[in-house]
């Protein structure tokens, strides 16, 4: 299996569905927007506090929508490398990456500058009209761990954080969802 391909086929399995809800969104408000980023509260554990809620509507009172998808990609594990790191992939869900590490600490300023890239806080690479912002929609950093809605960004931002850690001197990286772990646990 080429994994490219792979990651590929699983974030556009996301997208084509974030792309129907989105319209179905559309259809049922007069108000509303998808991919609408916006600065939570001090004690949040996102990354720079940001946030891209999937969809907000405004029909007289802010509702915002998280898309729950209904069809997930299901494989058997996966396990091989990346650059000079074992790599583990045992549940992928676009929406719900959880990245497992054996850093003791992520460089902080090439974490922030990945951020900047992929959550675009500055709409630096906003195209006005775009169907999709192509940017990732959260991050909460814990230790030995970075969970990340990917949200509507491209399969290179998967790859590049994979390569940060490889960079950063990790020798192990698992990759999985929050949501299929709690599945598994019931």
């Amino acid at each position: 299996m080429d994994p490219t391909a792979f990651i590929t086929r699983i974030r556009d399995h996301y997208v084509d569905q974030f792309r129907a809800f989105a319209a179905q969104q559309r259809a049922h408000c007069t108000q509303g927007a998808s991919e609408v980023k916006f600065q939570v509260n001090e004690q949040s554990e996102l990354f720079d506090r940001l946030y891209c809620v999937d969809f907000i509507k405004n029909d007289g009172a802010v509702e915002m929508v998280e898309l729950q998808p209904e069809n997930i990609l299901t494989f058997e594990p996966i396990a091989g490398a990346f650059g000079n790191s074992s790599l583990s992939i045992k549940h992928m869900r676009w929406d719900d990456v959880l990245i497992r590490h054996d850093l003791d600490e992520v460089p902080a300023d090439r974490l922030s500058d990945w951020f900047q890239l992929w959550f675009d806080p500055e709409d630096a690479r906003h195209v006005p009209g775009a169907e999709l912002s192509e940017i990732i929609h959260s991050m909460v950093i814990q230790p030995h761990c970075i969970s990340i809605d990917f949200g509507t960004a491209k399969p290179e931002a998967f790859w590049e954080i994979l390569q940060l850690l490889d960079d950063a001197g990790t020798d192990h990286i698992e990759v999985s969802s929050s949501r299929a772990e709690a599945e598994n646990e019931n």
